[in-house]
C-alpha cells in the first residue's frame, strides 16, 4: 500500500515537472503600438509557440497581422487605445511580414508605417 502511493506521488511530480517544461517552451514577445509605428519593428525568434502582447498606446485600434509569402495568419487580437492583449501562434521558420491592418481613422495603417518583419530561426 505504501509502495503506490509513492508511486503515484512520483508519477504525480513526473507530471507535474513535464507541465512546467511544456509552459517553458512558449517563447515570449512585447509589440507596443502606437499611431502609426510599432516597435520592435524587428524581431527574430525560434519556430514553436509564441505568445504576443500586443500594448496599444495609441489613439486607435491596432493589431498584428503576420503574412508568410501569401500565406495570412488569422490572429485574434484586436487592441483599442489602451488596450493590452495576448494572442498565441505556432510560427514555422521563415520570414514574416508584420503589420497592423486596421483602417480604423481613415486608411490602411500598413500603408501609414506600421509595419515591421520577423525572422523565425
Amino acid at each position: 500500500m505504501k509502495r503506490s502511493k509513492i508511486l503515484a506521488i512520483g508519477a504525480g511530480l513526473l507530471i507535474s515537472s513535464m507541465s512546467v517544461a511544456m509552459a517553458q517552451d512558449i517563447q515570449k514577445a512585447t509589440i507596443v503600438l502606437t499611431d502609426f509605428k510599432m516597435e520592435p519593428s524587428e524581431l527574430t525568434l525560434k519556430p514553436g509557440k509564441v505568445e504576443f502582447t500586443l500594448i496599444n498606446k495609441g489613439t486607435v485600434r491596432h493589431n498584428l497581422r503576420l503574412k508568410i509569402g501569401e500565406n495570412d495568419l488569422k490572429l485574434n487580437n484586436q487592441a483599442k487605445a489602451g488596450e493590452t492583449v495576448k494572442t498565441e501562434v505556432d510560427l514555422l521558420a521563415g520570414e514574416y511580414d508584420m503589420s497592423c491592418s486596421s483602417t480604423e481613422s481613415g486608411g490602411s495603417h500598413r500603408e501609414k508605417g506600421m509595419v515591421g518583419k520577423l525572422r523565425v530561426k
